[in-house]
């Protein structure tokens, strides 16, 4: 199994990890001590009230507290977990908040501008290479300082850390959001998240059914949810002319686009491989970036494409891009649900995708299609079929009906109580 940046946890989970959860534990017990004393000091007030006689409490009001969610991240930079976080934040009512467990503040505002445009308060904790055991403490800080109600995980790294500070700190509600589950074939990895679940008592989410069977495994004894990912269609632009202006394509080209980080497991290297079986005015864009762009780039020139892949870079303004692409490819080795395969059919751009995770419940079957991974002439058939294919059917209804943003957002709400 190839490994990849893009999954952004850390692969092994070591024993001063495992000791400082430990010491959690022990610290929430005590603390849970301190909370039945102060119940029962609580109640024997009452008692007390209760025998004195009625009292004037029109002066006290029942108010409802506002929920205060903070989602964690390992890394808070482009890609589809990070992009989801940002918008339940933005969108979910209450104070809400994203803590990226890596990097620092002025370096995630630099990286990703959208989200200094946001409105969303992020806190970055600067965690460095390797396992942190005192992160846990210093996110526990930071939950009670926020009086945190809600803490929402994504993926195993940020749960690992997040989870038992959670826990420590009294949070009302935990709950861990899985976007893939190819990192769980490691039995370590396993063993760990089941452990640490055990403790934390996590309400578990899936974002796709075809994760739910091995998280259920995983956690033996959790409740696994599922909440797909979602698009709000409206928010994409559907202007063809106006998208390849902005890529100075020309308006006759025959262009295969790809959009997410440049990493092993997005089987970039898979779709450059497939320009070899494509006739020689077909044009690849890649619109991301990541630690094999390098490596991808040389590629291109070792096999004789490099002047039919134009790598583009990050851009915030994606939404507007899709259009541009007769065709959109997502050759990964390894997924979940990916955000962009729905954003692109969302511009009205046909699939072709890796047939891995649950890619098959992703892509319309009307107007796209899954290959083999790892297969670039298997890839470049499908491509070519794609570009051949008289448009009949738009996958914009498609993704309307399974992939709407506001049923997303209302089942992530129901799960909160917010």
């Amino acid at each position: 199994m190839p490994t990849a940046a893009s999954d952004k946890t850390d692969e092994k989970p070591c024993n001063s990890l495992q000791k400082a959860i430990v010491f959690a534990f022990c610290k929430v017990a005590r603390a849970n001590l301190k909370q039945l004393r102060e119940k029962n000091r609580v109640r024997r007030w009452h008692a007390d009230c209760r025998r004195s006689g009625p009292r004037d409490m029109s002066s006290r009001r029942n108010k409802r507290m506002p929920s205060s969610i903070l989602h964690v991240v390992q890394r808070l930079a482009p890609g589809g977990l990070e992009v989801l976080s940002l918008e339940l934040a933005r969108h979910l009512p209450g104070q809400n908040a994203i803590v990226s467990l890596e990097g620092a503040m002025p370096t995630l505002h630099h990286d990703w501008p959208r989200i200094g445009k946001s409105g969303v308060t992020i806190f970055g904790m600067d965690k460095q290479p390797g396992v942190e055991p005192t992160l846990i403490g210093r996110l526990a800080r930071l939950f009670r300082a926020r009086s945190a109600t809600t803490i929402v995980t994504h993926h195993a790294g940020p749960f690992l850390y997040a989870g038992p500070a959670a826990r420590l700190a009294g949070v009302k509600r935990i709950i861990h959001v899985e976007h893939d589950v190819w990192h769980y074939e490691s039995p370590r990895r396993r063993r760990v998240m089941r452990a640490v679940a055990q403790f934390v008592r996590p309400q578990i989410i899936a974002v796709s059914d075809k994760l739910e069977p091995t998280l259920v495994g995983v956690f033996p004894g959790h409740k696994v949810k599922t909440i797909a990912n979602g698009v709000n269609v409206a928010s994409f632009s559907l202007d063809r002319l106006a998208a390849r202006r902005q890529l100075d394509l020309g308006a006759a080209s025959k262009v295969i686009g790809a959009v997410g980080r440049l990493e092993v497991v997005k089987g970039h290297d898979v779709l450059i491989e497939s320009l070899l079986f494509l006739p020689q005015d077909v044009t690849l864009v890649i619109i991301g970036d990541g630690s094999q762009r390098a490596s991808l780039e040389s590629m291109a020139r070792a096999i004789s494409v490099s002047d039919r892949v134009r790598f583009i870079g990050h851009r915030d303004d994606v939404a507007n891009l899709y259009a541009a692409f007769d065709v959109f490819c997502q050759p990964s080795r390894n997924e979940g649900l990916p955000l962009a395969v729905l954003e692109a059919q969302a511009c009205d751009v046909p699939v072709i995708a890796s047939a891995v995770g649950d890619m098959a419940s992703a892509v319309c079957p009307h107007s796209g299609a899954l290959v083999t991974p790892e297969a670039p002439r298997e890839l470049a058939s499908k491509l070519w079929e794609a570009f051949l294919r008289p448009k009949m059917h738009s996958p914009i209804q498609f993704v309307q009906e399974h992939f709407g943003w506001d049923r997303t957002l209302a089942e992530y709400r129901s799960a909160m109580e917010v």
